[in-house]
């Protein structure tokens, strides 16, 4: 049986797919995030970059990271 939701209050949805994550009985098929629909080439080139992060074959910097780099710097 597959089930869609709505989650309508964003601050919530991390908590809420964690105790989800937590059930056994549950899988988790598809996160989607937002409204709008992204391209099926931006979708696979995030989905190859995710499973390398997932594996260990890859690492990221979280935006705030990046921005700090940068806001330190003058332009």
């Amino acid at each position: 049986m597959e089930l869609t939701l709505n989650i309508k209050e964003e601050k919530k949805i991390a908590s809420f797919l964690n105790m989800l994550k937590e059930m056994d009985f549950v899988e988790i098929i598809d996160v989607k995030e937002g409204k709008e629909d992204i391209p099926i080439e931006h979708q696979k080139l995030l989905d190859e970059r995710l499973k390398k992060i997932e594996s260990g074959k890859a690492t990221f910097k979280s935006w705030d990271e990046i921005k700090k780099k940068y806001e330190d710097k003058a332009l």
